[in-house]
């Protein structure tokens, strides 16, 4: 099962970019803010997530299995990828908010199928199963219109650290035969992302706003993990649990 590498150069590029805005962001902070900004400083935001992540060597293996078994289960492109987060922000100049920012999801996809096989029609069914997706990231709002009110655009750059868990599991089964595949997969790995949105306040005077944006996302863990099962096609199989795609999300903050 091969495995598309990225092109470095360019995710490298954008890494340095992530980067670069959050350092920016940081030495913003020994800028004094407006002081109308000194009362509510905090910006806390809730939010709902959708995600195209490219899960391109998971979704060619499951395509593998639907060409092998005549079958058509669904892979990542046939499921909406939602997650929740949330954001925490101090606005430490007039063009700069610097904070932290936590998602987390869970999903699957899965389906059953009867098969010719051999021994006679048979029950073949699939699951991948992800238990826990979650990452924890430092971020900032690059503003370039400070003194906009009524809707508040902003440039978003965030770099951090993910955390997935998810199992595959594929089973043949009648009266005759019984056989499987299980594989486990689980580990850390660096995540950056890029993208712009707006905060719109529900009020003139009030804490509450409405945010909106999209993003990019670079995540990615590559390696080779334990196949156990009479259906497994090797002892060690390459689990590639690849996030890197766009979203979009809105979520509902207050300052304070």
């Amino acid at each position: 099962m091969a495995v598309r590498p990225r092109p470095a150069k360019s995710v490298a590029a954008t890494q340095r970019c992530v980067w670069a805005l959050l350092l920016g962001a940081a030495a913003a902070a020994a800028v004094p803010a407006r002081a109308a900004d000194d009362a509510n400083p905090f910006y806390f935001t809730v939010y709902v997530q959708d995600a195209w992540p490219k899960q391109s060597v998971t979704n060619a293996q499951i395509q593998q299995i639907n060409a092998m078994f005549g079958t058509r289960f669904d892979d990542w492109s046939d499921v909406a990828n939602l997650s929740v987060g949330a954001q925490l922000f101090k606005r430490v100049s007039p063009r700069w908010k610097l904070g932290l920012q936590v998602d987390y999801s869970q999903g699957s996809i899965k389906g059953s199928a009867t098969v010719a096989t051999e021994a006679g029609p048979a029950r073949l069914a699939f699951e991948q199963r992800y238990s826990a997706y979650a990452d924890l990231y430092l971020v900032a709002h690059y503003l370039p219109c400070p003194a906009c009110t009524r809707v508040v655009p902003f440039l978003y750059g965030g770099g951090g650290v993910g955390y997935e868990k998810d199992r595959t599991t594929l089973r043949l089964a009648n009266d005759y035969v019984d056989q499987d595949l299980l594989v486990d997969n689980d580990g850390w790995f660096p995540t950056f992302s890029a993208g712009l949105g707006a905060d719109v306040p529900l009020s003139r005077t009030g804490p509450w706003y409405v945010e909106v944006g999209a993003a990019y996302v670079w995540a990615r863990m590559t390696h080779t993990v334990p196949a156990s099962g009479a259906l497994a096609p090797a002892p060690r199989v390459t689990a590639d649990a690849d996030f890197t795609g766009p979203n979009v999300w809105i979520g509902l903050g207050t300052r304070f």
